[in-house]
C-alpha cells in the first residue's frame, strides 16, 4: 500500500508559470511510492483549510510549492511532526536555499533522495520563526518591497545596498540568563537559516538542526567593513572585522530602545519594545538536498 502525500500549491507565488497540473506531472515522476493530493491555496481561510485537509487525508508527506510564507503557513498548521519537502516558486525562498534547494528541480530531485533533517524553529514572543527575522533595515526594506509595483528579486538587492549605507544605528539591550550588554547597529538579525533569499550568507556558522539560533549585528563604517561583511555574504567565511558580529543562544531578551520596524520571515511585525527569543530544537521534520 502507498503512502500519502499533500500538495499545497500557492499558485500567487514567484512568476506563475508553473502550473498544478504539470506540477503534479513532475511530482509523480519523482515521488515513488506515494498517493499525491492536492491543495491549492486562495488567500482565504488557508490555515484552517490546510488543517481539515490534513485531518482528512493524514498524509505521511507534505509538498509546500510555494514562498516562505506558504512554507509558514504550512508549518504553523501542523498539530504534529510530519514530513515536509519544499518546492520553490516564491521571489526569495530563503529556508529552501538553506536546506540546498535553490530552484524547484532541486525540490524535486530532493524527493529521490529523502534525505531528512530535524530543523530547529524559532518561537519569538509565541510566534514562530523559520527562517530569518531583524530589526532595522531589512525591515525597512520588505516594507518598501510591498509597496513597489514591480516586485523583482533585482530592485530588492539595489535598495538593500543603498540602505544598508543610510540607515542610522540603533540601540538594543540583550539579556541572557549569563549577561546583558548593548548593541548599536543598523541591523540586528535572529538567525534560524544561514542566507537571505537572494543566497547571501549572513550567518556563515549557523546550523538548521544545531539547538541554536544566532543573533548578528550587520554595522557597515568604513569601506573595511563593507569588504567584510562581504566577504561573508559571497564565501560564506566569516570577517574578521567589526562588520559583523554574531552571538550564538538558546535564548535571549532584545529590548528595542528606539522603537526600530522588527520583521520575521518576511512578515512585518511592527515597532515591539521587547521581544522574547528561544529555540525550539527538533521541532520540524523537512526534506534537504546535500
Amino acid at each position: 500500500m502507498n503512502l500519502k502525500a499533500l500538495l499545497v500549491f500557492n499558485p500567487k507565488s514567484g512568476t506563475g508559470e508553473v502550473t498544478l497540473t504539470d506540477l503534479k506531472e513532475r511530482i509523480t515522476a519523482n515521488l515513488i511510492g506515494y498517493d499525491l493530493f492536492d491543495f491549492q491555496t486562495t488567500g482565504e481561510n488557508d490555515a484552517l483549510k490546510i488543517k481539515h485537509q490534513i485531518d482528512e487525508i493524514l498524509p505521511e508527506l507534505i509538498l509546500i510549492a510555494g514562498g516562505d510564507g506558504t512554507v509558514k503557513l504550512v508549518a504553523e498548521s501542523l498539530k504534529e511532526p510530519i514530513l515536509m519537502s519544499i518546492l520553490p516558486l516564491g521571489s526569495a525562498n530563503g529556508l529552501a536555499k538553506c536546506l540546498g534547494i535553490d530552484q524547484l528541480e532541486d525540490g524535486l530531485d530532493s524527493l529521490r533522495r529523502m534525505k531528512k533533517i530535524s530543523m530547529d524553529a524559532v518561537d519569538i514572543n509565541g510566534e514562530l520563526c523559520l527562517h530569518l527575522a531583524d530589526f532595522g533595515f531589512n525591515a525597512r526594506l520588505i516594507e518598501e518591497f510591498e509597496q513597489q509595483e514591480g516586485r523583482g528579486m533585482l530592485g530588492y538587492i539595489k535598495s538593500s545596498f543603498s540602505q544598508l549605507f543610510s540607515t542610522e544605528k540603533s540601540t538594543f539591550l540583550i539579556q541572557t540568563e549569563q549577561k546583558q550588554w548593548e548593541v548599536k547597529t543598523r541591523m540586528l538579525l535572529i538567525a534560524n537559516g544561514d542566507r537571505f533569499g537572494t543566497g547571501a550568507v549572513i550567518n556563515p556558522t549557523g546550523k538548521l538542526d544545531d539547538g541554536k539560533f544566532e543573533l548578528i549585528s550587520l554595522n557597515i563604517e568604513s569601506l573595511e567593513d563593507f569588504l567584510d561583511v562581504s566577504k561573508s555574504l559571497i564565501s560564506g567565511e566569516m570577517g574578521d572585522g567589526d562588520g559583523i558580529q554574531s552571538w550564538s543562544l538558546t535564548s535571549c531578551k532584545i529590548k528595542n530602545t528606539a522603537g526600530v520596524k522588527f520583521q520575521i520571515d518576511g512578515e512585518l511585525k511592527g515597532n515591539p519594545e521587547e521581544i522574547e527569543v528561544k529555540i525550539d530544537p527538533g521541532r520540524f521534520q523537512f526534506i534537504t538536498r546535500p
